[in-house]
């Protein structure tokens, strides 16, 4: 299965830029028309009021329905707003409280584990024992048990798919750090002397990468980017769907110009997902060694491969550039965006574990996550606001994801129909951001331009 004939998402849930408050679609679109209605009212009692004569009918007649009728409006907004405030801050709440436990409990966790070494150390037998015992309770299928306990994880998607998995793997992406400090000896109670603004993701990120590196994991080399591809497509995307469309897949990079004359020449940058998740470096630079390089705030392969392709592609530090990726495509993109080397101006990622990378202000556009997709919590919650967040459940209520396929709310069909969704979306938070992205190619092909597309493929080398 790798397709859904009908969309099981929940409905969308929206947080504006600049702001920490969650709404849904369809309450934000009913604030929104409150809002004009209100307007609208208030225009109307200032005519009323500045007329001579309403034929006839009596001006105190009218006057007093039109200010209930607008006071009933704004009250109405006000109480919407109230409702999603309370219902955001209670959630910010309970999630603090959250990441203080995990905190307090990877230190402890953290504290024992050397002496718990230790004692492996002194006498092994007792952990081989539990191991091997553990190992030899896997049925065997003929081809291994680690086979067998992969199709028993791809028969059962619903462990790896639910908000709830989600917020425990956030809740451990902050707590790395704190389990590290436990087993070098500081106490929780030192820990505010190490808070850092991305509640400690990056660290944690780089303590795997060190302890991963020890047994030859992430490892990062150099990479070479060359284009595979030159090709002049005859418009420029349109909405949420047809930009995660244009995300590339084996040929990572693909780069729009934009060109026409007496406009300015810009260009969007489309980058791909993992490629591969192997722990172990090969020639794949879109791999975990990036995602983790990637999280921990560093310089991975993939973010260089993007970087080479860009300046190949003509992109000067002063060109108006927007980026878009999809899973590690996300990540990169919004490092990408974070960068000052380049002038991003708009940006638009699914599933990216990107949540604790600041951007700059000027940076408009959105960032989309299934609430059910355990990948964007790899970089912990969200803490950057310049762009509208939009969430959705990818399989809500009691809808079962599909069996046989590997974090199914991180797949691309799953974010493809919640980009359907979000076109279809009617609050202006989502509009007018999905109108800055599209007009960013506007009018290019109109006045005689054109917009030439350069596919770029690396590979790591040494």
């Amino acid at each position: 299965m790798t397709a859904l004939d009908d969309d099981p998402g929940g409905p969308l849930l929206v947080t504006p830029a600049g702001t920490t408050v969650v709404w849904t679609d369809a309450i934000l679109a009913s604030a929104d028309r409150l809002g004009a209605l209100q307007v609208a009212l208030h225009l109307d009692l200032r005519r009323v009021n500045a007329a001579d004569h309403l034929g006839g009918v009596s001006m105190h007649s009218v006057i007093p329905p039109l200010e209930q009728a607008r006071a009933l409006c704004a009250d109405a907004a006000d109480k919407m707003r109230l409702v999603a405030e309370q219902y955001s801050s209670a959630e910010q709440l309970n999630e603090d409280l959250q990441r203080q436990l995990a905190a307090m409990m990877a230190t402890a966790l953290g504290e024992v584990l050397p002496l718990f070494a230790a004692l492996v150390i002194l006498n092994p037998l007792p952990l081989g024992v539990l191991a091997v015992g553990g190992w030899l309770a896997l049925p065997d299928d003929g081809e291994g048990r680690l086979a067998t306990l992969r199709d028993w994880m791809l028969a059962h998607p619903q462990l790896v798919t639910s908000p709830e998995f989600v917020r425990f793997v956030s809740l451990l992406a902050t707590s790395i750090d704190d389990g590290a400090r436990g087993a070098t000896g500081v106490p929780f109670w030192l820990s505010p002397l190490f808070s850092s603004d991305d509640n400690g993701v990056a660290s944690g990120a780089l303590t795997v990468a060190t302890l991963g590196g020890v047994f030859g994991m992430f490892h990062e080399s150099d990479v070479v980017v060359e284009r595979v591809r030159l090709e002049t497509p005859a418009s420029a995307p349109t909405g949420a769907r047809d930009l995660l469309d244009r995300v590339p897949e084996v040929n990572q990079v693909r780069i729009e110009t934009y060109e026409a004359p007496g406009m300015p020449t810009r260009y969007a940058v489309y980058i791909g997902p993992t490629e591969t998740f192997s722990p172990f470096a090969t020639t794949e630079p879109w791999d975990m060694t990036s995602n983790v390089y990637g999280v921990a705030g560093l310089s991975p392969g993939s973010l260089r491969a993007v970087e080479d392709a860009m300046v190949d592609a003509g992109i000067r530090s002063g060109d108006e550039v927007q980026v878009v990726g999809f899973s590690q495509g996300g990540l990169i993109a919004t490092m990408v965006a974070a960068s000052p080397d380049w002038n991003v101006v708009g940006a638009a990622t699914y599933g990216a574990p990107a949540g604790n990378i600041s951007l700059p202000d000027g940076v408009a556009g959105i960032a989309v996550r299934n609430t059910d997709d355990f990948i964007p919590a790899l970089a912990g919650p969200q803490l950057d606001h310049h762009l509208v967040q939009i969430e959705r459940e990818a399989f809500a209520g009691d809808t079962a994801p599909p069996t046989g396929i590997a974090a199914p709310a991180h797949q691309r069909f799953s974010y493809e129909a919640t980009a359907d969704a979000i076109d279809e979306a009617q609050s202006q938070a989502i509009r007018s951001q999905l109108s800055e992205l599209e007009r960013f190619g506007d009018g290019y092909v109109e006045n005689g331009g054109s917009i030439t597309v350069s596919t770029y493929h690396a590979v790591r080398v040494n």
